[in-house]
């Protein structure tokens, strides 16, 4: 599955998997695919949550498997044994999707990839991060596996730090396009006594740097899925500009696992955490210049 199609990091793009499940024309990061399997038998697991259909052993591995359909709330008329099974990785979990059929890989420029209508995020209850204008009319929702399986498990859901010291008089960037998850990493750190600086993609966060006093800055934290300009861009904007190189640059992302860490050293990142991991940031962003 994994064709390796972008090789360099930084440059502002990414490929996506375009999938259907149900009705519903898709997309996942590339970054958090393994790989995708034709139908598997499925164990059902007694009592397990309503969205998960069971386990598959994939290579000596048991597997859990939403039901990304009924997840969805969508219709779909092919069997069981016509669907295939997406394996993805994000926050260090194995979990496969069911979905009707996979179409392909697209690569695009994260400037494509367009911020929802508020109208579709109400109640913050839509899985949905971004849409992106396909050919012939085509709309593909990028989804937000992370908010589904924290749905699923509360346990991988993003929670407030207890870190209450250590930050006092910092000044921090965050960026991070979930607001969900930016309020949660501001309230964090706001708790352990810094000031922060909020945004929802790469390209305000360096504008915000550019005009900035740079001895103010203490560090910056960024996700790395945003839309238009990602977090791999923004740090390898930050560490090839003479002004800006020398703030600590910290990848807090879904994606930042030990098989992915090449990419952010690539581009000079002082430090990566995967998500949820917000106690284990907050230290780090404490001892980032130690």
């Amino acid at each position: 599955m994994k064709q390796e199609i972008l090789l360099e990091s930084g440059i502002n793009e990414l490929e996506i998997v375009v999938f259907k499940a149900g009705n519903s024309l898709l997309g996942v990061n590339v970054a958090k695919v393994e790989c995708i399997l034709p139908y598997q038998p499925i164990t059902e697991v007694p009592n397990s949550n309503k969205n998960v259909s069971g386990v598959i052993n994939y290579r000596g591995r048991v597997i859990p498997v939403l039901d990304l359909i009924k997840t969805l709330k969508q219709e779909c008329s092919k069997a069981s044994k016509d669907r295939l099974l997406i394996l993805i990785n994000i926050n260090n979990s194995d979990f496969a999707v069911e979905v009707s059929l996979v179409s392909g890989i697209r690569r695009l420029s994260w400037k494509e990839i367009e911020t929802p209508s508020s109208i579709l995020l109400t109640q913050n209850e839509t899985p949905i991060t971004g849409i992106v204008k396909g050919g012939n009319d085509e709309i593909i929702l990028m989804l937000d596996l992370e908010k589904i399986l924290a749905d699923i498990d509360p346990a991988l859901a993003l929670r407030e730090s207890r870190t209450t010291k250590g930050l006092e008089g910092k000044k921090l960037v965050v960026a991070e396009d979930s607001t969900f998850l930016l309020k949660v990493v501001n309230e964090s750190l706001v708790k352990a006594g810094a000031s922060v600086e909020k945004f929802s993609n790469g390209q305000d966060a360096l504008e915000f740097l550019q005009n900035s006093s740079i001895d103010e800055i203490y560090c910056v934290i960024t996700d790395i899925e945003m839309p238009v300009m990602d977090g791999l861009t923004l740090t390898k904007q930050i560490k090839s500009d003479e002004k800006l190189k020398n703030i600590p640059v910290i990848l807090f992302s879904s994606i930042a696992s030990e098989g992915l860490a090449h990419k952010g050293l690539s581009v000079g990142a002082d430090a990566q955490i995967t998500k949820p991991q917000i106690d284990k940031l907050v230290e780090m962003v404490i001892n980032i210049r130690s």
